[in-house]
Parts: C-alpha cells; structure tokens; sequence
C-alpha cells in the first residue's frame, strides 16, 4: 500500500473532525488498527478500502493515491438508482442536476441551447454569490456583482416563465421520481427550516 493511502486516510478522518476511535468505530475496525493503517505501518485488505471509501464518499483511486479527484462520475448518467442516491452527497447534486436538465429539455419548451443559458445563469449566480463573500476573484466579472445578481435571477425568471407540466398519458409522470433527486429536495428544505426560516421570516 502506498503511503498516500496512508495520509489520505488520515486526512479525510481529520476533515470530518473525528477522532480515530470514531472513525474505528464506524469502519468496523479497532482504533490500534486504523492507527497502523494511517501510519502505513500494516496493509488493509480490499473490504476495508471498499468502507473507507463509501464512508469518506471518494473513490478508490482517489484514496490509494492514484488520482487528485475525489468523486468519480463514471455512473453519473446512469438510469439505475445507486446506494448512495438516499445520501447527499456531491454525485448526488450531480445527479440530480442532470436529471432536471433532461426534464427540461424532454419536456418541449426549452431547446438544448436554451438549457445550456439557462444552466449558464444558476451557475454564474453560484459564482457571484463566491465573489460576493471573497471566493472568487473580482476582477473576473465586468458587470457588478449586485447588478449581475438582479439581472440573472429575472433573465432567469421570464426563461422558466410559462413553463407548465404537460398531460401525461400514461399517468402521474411523478411517480417514480428518482431517488437522488428526493434527496436533493428534501435536504434542502430540511436545512432551510432548520437553519435559515428564522433568518429569512424572523417572526415565524
């Protein structure tokens, strides 16, 4: 096992602010052995990187040094629900975008370069929101930041304006809604009662 693995290891327990026997715990291993693991002092066996890397939500590669990128996105596309669908994770965001962009597209009113404009917009709002509070560089966008806050949300607002769900012969096309995407909606709105309702609607 390389010794990346090992710093790895270590780093992402430290990420999650745990303490070995925590994570020794949720691993299924002693925290002597997780110790050896992460000092490169022993080799784990495959079943162990398969836990580490569902539970730290990376993939193999990543965790055995092989590759900077955290998050594979091989299966991204794929139609079948994954084990990790009910969890939110950044695949699970993926998923999900993808998803509501091939609503929009099958659904007759937005063309694939009104989709790629309208995902345009959502993200260029993402990326003044990262200016706004020191993220993202300045000097990258030319219109003001709060002009550009404005001007997108209402562009935003007239393209989805008018934007109906069609009949659907073969019934409610809501039904069988994919997994990740409930999970997307409902972790949203469980971290907006929870931590911002109050702050939006103080006297709710």
């Amino acid at each position: 096992m390389s010794a990346n693995f090992a710093i790895r290891l270590a780093d992402l327990r430290k990420e999650k602010n745990l303490s070995q026997k925590e994570a020794a715990s949720c691993l299924g291993v002693s925290q002597a052995l997780l110790s050896h693991y992460e000092k490169g002092i022993r080799e784990c066996g495959l079943s162990f990187i398969k836990k580490a890397c569902d539970y730290y939500d990376v993939t193999s590669d990543y965790l055995l040094g092989l590759t900077g990128n955290r998050h594979g996105f091989n299966d991204i596309y794929t139609k079948n629900e994954l084990p990790s669908d009910s969890e939110l994770r950044i695949k699970t965001l993926f998923r999900a975008l993808v998803s509501l962009c091939e609503k929009l597209s099958a659904s007759g009113d937005t063309s694939e370069n009104k989709l790629i404009e309208e995902v345009l917009l959502t993200v260029y709002r993402f990326a003044l929101l990262s200016a706004k509070y020191g993220i993202s560089d300045l000097s990258w966008f030319e219109i003001d930041i709060s002009d550009g806050d404005v001007l997108s949300s209402q562009i935003l607002d007239r393209m989805f304006d008018g934007k109906r769900k069609k009949d659907n012969a073969e019934g409610d096309i809501f039904e069988s809604e994919p997994e990740y995407l409930k999970t997307v909606i409902k972790s949203a709105e469980k971290l907006i009662k929870e931590k911002y309702m109050n702050m939006i609607n103080p006297d709710k």
